[in-house]
Parts: structure tokens; sequence; C-alpha cells
């Protein structure tokens, strides 16, 4: 099965009066490319993301996003600095006394000095929370590799249908190559007869002229090896493994062996094949762009 490079996943837990959230999103990329975003309290489970990552997918940038919301108990608290309060209200009235000034330090201007007020972050067990955020990852590869093994089934469709259409523009090539050979024939004895006129024409010197035409401009091996590779398309596509280059391999040869063909075969009906060879395979060049 094919899987594309294109999708999305979410997954959510809960434990610990903790939400947790992860969404996955992934679109093609040559290699595997993971970016991870997670709060502050979740940095060192970056590394872990990506190791889990890189055992579900091989191909493509993956960018992970994890969000904690509070389903119960809040994960912070506003806390008072108590002692720093009465060191700043001692010395604030100790220089207020020896200026000869009047002490007015409100509560507005005594929160507002620094270190007074304090957010206090619940500390939650990092065993725990490492299980919370892994369950929702999970969650999420199972979408993101859901997605994208609907879109690759499309894809694949896709391939095999020009694959198709590809072997067909091959058949019709193989029955047109002996004509070919027989429209230079008697191209060359119209020819000879012209310019010889009443003189007999040499049989041996048109079976050798033929032989050298047809020599230089045989196509078969390159047919074969076309033909080779479009059912190789169709055992790879079967596979259940990532098959992305596999397939580009199979393409790029393709493109040359029709390259071959248009260079040999001195023939408008074969040229036209060969071109509408080339546009299907330049489509299926660009699915294949998307596939793992």
């Amino acid at each position: 099965m094919a899987y594309s490079m294109t999708g999305y996943g979410r997954g959510e837990s809960l434990g610990q009066g903790i939400s947790c959230i992860v969404e996955m999103r992934s679109v093609n990329h040559r290699y595997r490319d993971v970016f991870v975003r997670v709060p502050r309290e979740l940095l060192e489970f970056e590394e872990k993301l990506r190791r889990l990552v890189a055992e579900h997918f091989d191909r493509g940038r993956i960018d992970i996003s994890v969000i904690l919301e509070e389903a119960g108990e809040s994960l912070t608290a506003v806390k008072t600095n108590r002692s720093l309060v009465d060191s700043y209200m001692s010395i604030t009235r100790q220089l207020a006394d020896d200026l000869g000034l009047s002490w007015d330090l409100g509560i507005t201007g005594l929160i507002s000095l620094p270190g007074v007020m304090e957010l206090a972050h619940r500390e939650v067990d990092s065993e725990e929370m490492w299980r919370l955020v892994e369950r929702s990852a999970l969650q999420a590869m199972m979408g993101l590799k859901e997605m994208r093994a609907k879109e690759g089934a499309f894809l694949t469709q896709d391939i095999v249908d020009r694959t198709q259409l590809i072997e067909e523009l091959i058949e019709r090539i193989k029955e047109r190559a002996p004509q070919v050979l027989e429209d230079y024939r008697t191209r060359l004895e119209a020819r000879l007869a012209e310019l010889l006129g009443d003189t007999p024409v040499d049989e041996s010197r048109i079976v050798m002229e033929t032989a050298v035409y047809a020599d230089r401009g045989d196509i078969t091996e390159e047919l074969v090896r076309l033909s080779s590779h479009s059912v190789q398309i169709y055992e790879v596509v079967k596979q259940d493994e990532p098959i992305g280059r596999r397939l580009e391999f199979l393409v790029q040869e393709m493109q040359r062996e029709v390259n071959t063909i248009g260079s040999k075969a001195q023939d408008s009906e074969i040229s036209h094949r060969v071109i509408d060879i080339k546009s299907e395979l330049e489509k299926i060049r660009e699915q294949i762009q998307n596939i793992e």
C-alpha cells in the first residue's frame, strides 16, 4: 500500500487534571524532517517525540504541536513572596522615616515590586506526563496514517491508470515498428528507381541499406525494458512499505528508454506516441513526489 506524505492527525488524553492535545501535520519532503513545538514544561520530551515519529514514518515534513489545557485543578497558581513583602515594607518605612517623608506605599505599588507576586507551576510526575503525551501522540499518528493511506490509495490508482495507458501506447509503437521498416524499403526502392531510370535496381543493395536502417533504428530492446518497468510499477505499488524512491527510479528509467526510442525511430506516428508516453510519465512523476 502506498502512503501519501500529506495528512493530519489529532489526539487528546486526560490525566492529573490536564488535557494533552497533540496535532500532527505532514507534507511532502524528500527525507523525514520533524518539527516539534511543545510548552516549556514539556521540553524534555522533544527528542522522545521525534523518535516516536521516526518509528512510524520514513518520509515527509511532519509538524507536531503539543498543547496542555487545564481540565481540573489549575496548572499554575499566583503566590505571594511574604518574606520579600515584609522586607519591602520594613525598608520603605525606614527610608521614609530617615528622609522625613510620609510612607504611602499602597497595595498597587507593593505588588508591582519585583518578586512580590510569583507564578507557581503545579508539579506533575514526569513519567505520568510522558504517558499522557505519548497516548495523545499515538492517537494523532493513527489519524495521520489513516489520512495518508486514503490519499495514497487515490495516488496509487492514478499511477496505475496512467501506467496502463502507457502500456497501450507501447503496444501501438510495437505494432507500428515493422511498418516503419517496410515504408523505408518502399521509399528506398522508389528513390533508386527515380535515380537509375531504366537501369536495373541492385536488390542486394536494397537489402543491405534496409538492414543498416533496421539496425540503426531498432527499438526492440528499449520497448522490452519499457514494458518491464511498467510491470514493476504494478508490483511496487502493492508493497506495504515506503515505495516513493523505487517508483522515482522506475520512472527515470522509463524516461530514459522512451527518449532513446524517440531519437531512434524516424517516424511521425511513433514520435507522437513517444510524446504521449512522456506526458504520462511526467504526470506519474508529479504524483510520486507526494508518496512516502
